[in-house]
């Protein structure tokens, strides 16, 4: 669950056991007790001791992290402090923000909409829309998954970090993006 990646372009991605992850721009790589332009201890962990601009990333020499270097890396996750303001709450609230957006587009989609702009207008008051059945539809959805995140929020923001379910568990609270068999479009 750890990372910590330090890109070619002086990018620094952090992730603690818990989740939480952070990044900072335009910095000067870790020092680790060993020598690396390019370092990614993730799903592969790889270091890049002389990267080359010229070359893609796949074309660049990589040499796997030695037992010595992955403790180094784990030692300095250990040790980092995120940025103020940088706490798992916010991250949870921000990422299922959006999902919880990701879903209302779907759902727009699935109900042949282009966008809630397309929505709004099919589903007003007085419209004789042909889909305006459809965009209510979308309304609703639109407004129960905000109900339900509003909630979410409240719940995250007073729950203590090391207490905090997975994001998944929150996720899976919301109503899914399925369109019913009948629908006119």
């Amino acid at each position: 669950m750890n990372r910590l990646i330090y890109t070619e372009n002086n990018q620094l991605i952090i992730r603690k056991p818990n989740g939480l992850e952070w990044d900072y721009e335009n910095v000067d790589k870790p020092e680790l007790g060993f020598d690396y332009d390019v370092l990614v201890y993730d799903d592969i962990e790889v270091i890049v001791e002389n990267y080359d601009h010229s070359k893609c990333w796949d074309d660049n020499d990589k040499r796997p992290l030695t037992d010595s270097e992955k403790q180094a890396v784990e030692q300095y996750i250990e040790n980092s402090e995120p940025p103020i303001g940088v706490t798992l709450n916010n991250q949870y609230v921000e990422d299922l923000n959006k999902y919880v957006k990701f879903n209302i587009k779907e759902f727009t989609e699935k109900y042949g909409f282009d966008d809630l702009t397309e929505v709004t207008f099919a589903g007003r008051e007085g419209s004789n829309h042909p889909y305006r059945s459809n965009a209510r539809r979308v309304m609703e959805y639109a407004d129960a998954q905000y109900v339900i995140y509003d909630g979410l929020v409240n719940e995250i923001f007073a729950t203590r970090e090391d207490h905090l379910k997975q994001l998944e568990d929150y996720q899976n609270q919301l109503p899914v993006p399925n369109t019913i068999p009948d629908h006119e479009r």
